[in-house]
């Protein structure tokens, strides 16, 4: 019954330091993929409305060569990146590949066939269904709006900035395997958030989309309501 809360909760009610064990962030628990062979993808663990979370997230693994960049190019991002840069080149990919992966969950579309179209179809595949004359800056900001609403609700519940953590572990290096030595650096760990969280017009203090943010996405009711 005690694991069953969650390891998160198990941990703190366990005591005696076993919090620092709970491999989790904001109470989820981490999935199979590694953020030391996965730079980016811990970003986006971390500042995830819903923890740790692999779906609506990247996978740097994905970005490494010109055939795995290729369905960026619409967003005019046309260079490869290594799995373990944390540059703000690839916090612009993380940008955009969250939001875009947040797409598949706002239109119910499974991840695996998504990834596998280019982006351009997925234009007319929501018109043919929706009657609407969308473009694919109206699908990301539908997804942007999604991500931001959460990232609202998260703040307003008590969970903000101070939550956008990962477990000490993975600042940790690998001490033997063919990822020994691998360790996410934590000055550019804490940098790339930081640059992410103003890419997003997020506030960095409380975690929450600032009130011209809600505003640009059409949520100016939200930022009504916090003042």
């Amino acid at each position: 019954r005690l694991l069953g809360e969650g390891s998160l909760r198990a941990a703190r009610a366990i005591g005696r330091g076993s919090e620092r064990y709970a491999m989790q962030v904001r109470g989820q628990e981490i999935p199979m993929h590694e953020p030391r062979v996965k730079f980016g993808l811990g970003l986006g663990y971390a500042l995830s409305p819903t923890g740790a979370d692999h779906n609506h997230n990247f996978h740097d693994s994905d970005y490494q060569d010109q055939s795995g960049i290729a369905p960026l190019r619409p967003f005019g991002i046309l260079e490869p990146l290594p799995y373990n840069d944390l540059s703000p080149r690839k916090v612009r990919l993380a940008a955009v590949e969250i939001l875009w992966n947040t797409l598949c969950n706002v239109l119910g579309m499974c991840g695996f066939v998504m990834s596998t179209m280019p982006r351009q179809r997925i234009e007319p595949l929501v018109q043919a269904i929706t009657g609407w004359d969308t473009s694919l800056y109206e699908l990301l900001k539908a997804a942007e709006r999604a991500y931001a609403m959460g990232r609202y609700f998260t703040a307003r519940e008590g969970l903000g900035a101070e939550q956008d953590r990962l477990p000490e572990r993975f600042f940790e290096a690998f001490a033997s395997g063919p990822s020994a030595g691998n360790r996410l650096p934590p000055e550019q760990f804490a940098q790339a958030r930081s640059l992410l969280c103003r890419m997003w017009g997020w506030n960095e203090q409380t975690g929450a989309p600032t009130a011209w943010k809600l505003h640009e996405l059409g949520l100016g009711w939200l930022a009504e309501a916090t003042h």
